[in-house]
């Protein structure tokens, strides 16, 4: 079965989920907090490529590198600042496995989503038939966040979903989506491509942006609209993890 291909379903992914967590917990022993089954393949009755998406909770980012001794490979955070995100592929399944540290909003974002398609089988349905349709996107190549447009295009659908769920998280994420793309040019257009930039977001809205320069790490343009100080320690602490 290829991986970049949708099936419907499978009793088995839950499963393969639970036996991985008690090889995650060994590996990990008291650097682990707790894990997370999200992603589609943790909701029902959907179609989804068989991949299983886990959300583990650790104390401390740098010692989830012993992960790479269960053939997990370290990919960077992506597109989320303070995420460690790591893959792994066996004859028998692929993992993604996402870590974050205990209070990050992102976790509040995956199981919202998770468990408001879970509850609702109309807009789970909804999912499900964007995700056909689009199918043919899965070939196209990811841009520097290791996201390709089959993802991009399902970013509308996401966001009002976690609208709906009411999900409120302060969140930062490097600029990839063509929303944030957008957004950054009508606050900073004469960025380089070179530059740190990422967008500050409530929810599933779009809130601010910032652009540091990446040699230097001088932040070159900030702004946000609520909770300032918290997004200015946020994006200085990113940028001290750089150097």
């Amino acid at each position: 079965m290829s991986l970049e291909r949708l099936v419907f379903h499978d009793a088995k992914w839950s499963a393969l989920y639970a036996r991985e967590i008690d090889i995650i917990k060994e590996n990990q022993q008291t650097n682990f907090i707790n894990i997370f089954h999200i992603g589609s393949t943790a909701i029902s009755d959907i179609y989804a490529k068989p991949k299983i998406d886990m959300a583990l909770i650790v104390k401390d980012l740098e010692q989830s590198k012993k992960l790479e001794e269960l053939n997990y490979q370290y990919k960077g955070c992506l597109n989320i600042p303070f995420r460690y995100f790591y893959s792994k592929k066996t004859n028998e399944f692929c993992a993604h496995l996402h870590v974050l540290l205990p209070g990050d909003p992102e976790l509040d974002g995956f199981l919202l989503f998770r468990d408001y398609l879970n509850a609702h089988e109309d807009v789970r349905q909804k999912y499900s038939e964007l995700k056909l349709k689009i199918q043919k996107l899965l070939e196209t190549a990811e841009n520097e966040h290791f996201l390709n447009e089959y993802t991009l295009a399902k970013n509308d659908f996401i966001t009002s979903v976690l609208r709906k769920a009411g999900f409120k998280g302060y969140c930062m994420r490097l600029v990839s989506h063509y929303t944030e793309q957008n957004y950054e040019q009508s606050v900073f257009p004469k960025f380089n491509k070179d530059d740190i930039r990422v967008i500050f977001y409530k929810g599933a809205d779009i809130i601010g942006y910032a652009n540091a320069d990446a040699i230097s790490k001088q932040i070159n343009f900030f702004e946000v609209s609520e909770n300032a100080e918290y997004f200015k320690n946020r994006f200085t602490a990113y940028l001290r993890s750089l150097l």
